[in-house]
Order: structure tokens, then C-alpha cells, then sequence
């Protein structure tokens, strides 16, 4: 491993300050693009952006997922 260097001179305390406000300011719009969350038009339930509505079906407007369909899910495997 290398060694660093030590600092020859005392940091200022607004050079530090300001150094982790930069680093704050990333982390807080990384968080915020994480998961942003709108109401559906139709039904008014939370659904993620750019995506259909799970419990509708509605995107941009017009029909994408077919909810008329029941599908059974297998949950045992007959042998």
C-alpha cells in the first residue's frame, strides 16, 4: 500500500464544509431519482414513471396491459 502524503498546511474549515455540502447535495439527487412515484390518471393509484399501471393497465393514455385475463398460478407441481 502506498503512503500518503501529509498536509504541509492547516485546512481552512469552508474548504472541509464545503467539500462534504458537495458531497450531500450528490447523494441527495441520487436518492431522489431512485424511485419517483405518480398518480395514474384513471384509477388514482401510486405507479412508478414511465411504466404501465399495475392495477390497470393505462399508459400514456391508452390500454397496454390486458387485466381482463385471470391467470392461475401453479403452485404445486402434479407428478
Amino acid at each position: 500500500m502506498a503512503k500518503r502524503p501529509t498536509p504541509k498546511k492547516q485546512q481552512a474549515n469552508s474548504q472541509s464544509s464545503r467539500r462534504y455540502k458537495d458531497f450531500q447535495n450528490k447523494a441527495r439527487k441520487r436518492l431522489l431519482n431512485t424511485a419517483r412515484l405518480n398518480t395514474c390518471p384513471k384509477c388514482k393509484e401510486a405507479k412508478l414513471q414511465h411504466t404501465a399501471c399495475p392495477t390497470c393497465g393505462e399508459y400514456k393514455g391508452r390500454q397496454v396491459l390486458n387485466m381482463d385475463k385471470k391467470v392461475d398460478k401453479i403452485t404445486k407441481v402434479k407428478a
